[in-house]
């Protein structure tokens, strides 16, 4: 998956604006504990971009706080919204789509277009449960793992 990505976006206040514009390495569905854990749910949809500095804030830079020593996250201090994060040793950063500006005016349609509906699921050893969607099941990240069935057995 070679496309490019230029989008803009927000955390849920407002307060911190930002553009994303790289290289997608994939788009994808992630179980890691990391991503759930921070987000409190079973499943997190990012999409991996390149190069480290794809992610610019555009609004609310003074309210950007950043935890992580393996992998950082970069969020809003004020809303708790993350914004951006990945391995800090990696020339990439996952974006996730809930936070982009694509609404329609005067609208609640949050319907993600095609381009960036997911395409696969990323760590799915570490499910919690199994999904019956049509999508690949990476058992780490493509390229650095073997893919796996509905319920976790690996592909011949």
């Amino acid at each position: 998956m070679s496309t490019s990505i230029k989008q803009s976006g927000s955390c849920h206040c407002g307060e911190v604006q930002f553009e994303v514009e790289g290289t997608v390495l994939f788009n994808g569905i992630c179980h890691c504990r990391n991503c759930t854990r921070n987000r409190g749910c079973a499943s997190v949809h990012i999409i991996g971009v390149t190069p480290k500095t794809c992610v610019t804030i555009t609004k609310g830079e003074s309210l950007i706080t950043v935890h992580g020593e393996v992998v950082s996250r970069a969020f809003c201090s004020k809303c708790g919204c993350v914004i951006h994060q990945g391995p800090v040793s990696n020339d990439m950063r996952a974006v996730l789509p809930t936070t982009f500006h694509i609404e329609k005016e005067n609208s609640t349609d949050c319907l993600l277009p095609e381009h960036y509906k997911p395409k696969m699921h990323l760590n799915y050893e570490n499910r919690q449960w199994d999904s019956t969607d049509d999508l690949p099941k990476w058992k780490v990240f493509p390229g650095m793992g073997p893919k796996l069935d509905n319920h976790g057995n690996k592909l011949a």
